[in-house]
């Protein structure tokens, strides 16, 4: 894959070099958009761009720029004259626009705006206005909307005339005179239609619309939901203002997914490529939750001091540490993932809240016990082979070893059983909250599981420690 992106890369640069307008022209129209994009994502020579506008008709260069770096778009605008780019505006989504424009200095939102057709200037200063992640900033308003008094003659004359003006032409949406939303007509139903039949006749009255407002990922699962290719977005007065199509639902889930898994490791969301990142904003995006998990981390270090004595006196006990506070980790991390993806899948439903967390008791439970059950051999198995030495154990408590085998091998499985099912019913319960609190589950739920369970987990183990095990044996 690699080899082929550096030989398509030259090829496209001696196109270019050598002034071989046919081939450019022929790359264009044979290979994707995206595919030449990255394949010119490290060139940030204007010329090289300007040559291509110049050349390649503006039916390829309006998605070819749409796919291109913020650093390249800005670089091209500079070097654009008004009439250039007014035709390159021209070709272009509003929504494609919009998605430019935010990453933008200010002098360059301005000439763009400046350079729009009125109606245009007007559809993107209204997506620019809507906040950011919802249903209002990613639609778009090129769309087919058709009055539902219209025969299917007359629509798919508008279609052959306005449609690739379109974002899409295969979901046609059917609206009254007022703009209310009436219905959706695919465009192989209104191809196979007699042609004298009106659009309510034969329009589909059971369809899907999403509120301005709605969240994108809301929105992303209603598409998941209701395999859909487009759907209408309404005003809070149920009048249709705009579409989302499924190739914006594709950006939005890869960018959820995205920030969700920057998220769940602790790391601020990643805007640029990690190889254009500079050093120090890569700092700063992991430093401040490094810090904050330190600063989380004091309950464990104040439990640790106060058995400090125990641990002095029993070094054995500061040996299996690590392990129970892996182990329920481990145990808290997998159950946080599976809920936050639940919930961004929109799987639970309104009081599924104790079901679920009835469930994970049940699973808790059973994991725990074939975990403490396994840990209890395994440990027995490496003290009587010498892997974890115990004879200053043996020494300090004045017991045979098998006797202080059991009692560290119980101690261990009884807190990893207590502490594993802990985990898992905390990590399934934060995120509900977090959510309840309109928080982001996968920002939240990460480290407060994480440290919640260590804290549990080594009270658990001292605990049982001093007031079990340790008066078994008479201490």
């Amino acid at each position: 894959m690699e080899e082929e992106k550096e030989v398509l890369t030259e090829r496209i640069l001696n196109a270019i070099k050598s002034r071989n307008a046919s081939e450019v022209r022929e790359i264009f129209e044979t290979i994707p958009n995206i595919d030449i994009a990255e394949c010119l994502d490290e060139v940030d020579d204007a010329a090289v761009f300007l040559y291509i506008f110049r050349t390649v008709s503006s039916e390829y260069t309006s998605d070819f720029f749409a796919e291109l770096t913020t650093e390249q778009q800005e670089l091209i605008i500079n070097a654009f004259t008004d009439k250039q780019l007014i035709e390159l505006l021209e070709n272009s989504f509003a929504d494609d626009i919009v998605d430019t424009l935010e990453e933008m200095p200010a002098n360059v939102v301005n000439r763009v705006l400046k350079a729009c057709p009125p109606d245009l200037r007007k559809d993107v200063n209204n997506l620019l206005n809507y906040k950011e992640n919802t249903a209002g900033s990613v639609m778009t308003t090129e769309y087919l909307d058709m009055k539902d008094t219209l025969t299917v003659k007359d629509a798919l004359k508008i279609i052959r005339t306005r449609g690739k003006d379109a974002e899409t032409v295969y979901t046609i949406f059917v609206r009254d005179n007022k703009r209310n939303l009436e219905g959706t007509i695919n465009l192989d139903d209104l191809i196979f239609a007699d042609e004298d039949e009106k659009l309510e006749d034969i329009m589909d009255r059971d369809f899907v619309t999403c509120n301005v407002n709605d969240d994108q990922e809301e929105v992303a699962n209603m598409f998941k939901r209701y395999d859909l290719n487009a759907m209408a977005v309404v005003n809070n007065e149920n009048k249709i203002i705009g579409i989302i199509t499924i190739d914006d639902v594709v950006d939005i889930i890869v960018e959820e997914a995205t920030e969700d898994i920057a998220h769940l490791n602790q790391i601020s969301n990643m805007d640029e490529p990690y190889l254009k990142t500079p050093v120090f904003k890569l700092v700063l995006k992991c430093a401040p939750w490094i810090i904050a998990l330190m600063i989380l981390q004091v309950f464990s270090t104040l439990i640790l001091s106060s058995f400090e004595s125990a641990i002095a006196s029993l070094t054995i006990l500061s040996v299996f540490t690590p392990l129970i506070m892996d182990a329920g980790g481990n145990a808290g991390g997998q159950t946080t993932t599976i809920i936050v993806r639940s919930l961004s899948l929109d799987e639970f439903e309104k009081g599924d809240f104790k079901r679920v967390v009835w469930k994970e008791l049940r699973v808790a439970a059973c994991i725990a016990s074939v975990i403490a059950t396994f840990a209890f051999g395994w440990l027995m198995f490496e003290m009587a082979v010498g892997i974890v030495d115990t004879k200053t154990a043996v020494e300090n408590l004045g017991f045979g070893k098998v006797q202080v085998m059991f009692t560290i091998a119980g101690l261990v499985a009884s807190t990893l059983f207590v502490t594993m099912v802990a985990a898992r019913l905390i990590a399934c319960m934060l995120p509900f909250l977090a959510k309840k609190l309109k928080l982001d589950p996968a920002v939240m739920c990460g480290p407060l599981t994480t440290t919640m369970v260590d804290v549990i987990s080594l009270l658990t183990y001292f605990i049982l420690w001093s007031t079990l095990f340790g008066r078994l044996l008479g201490l």
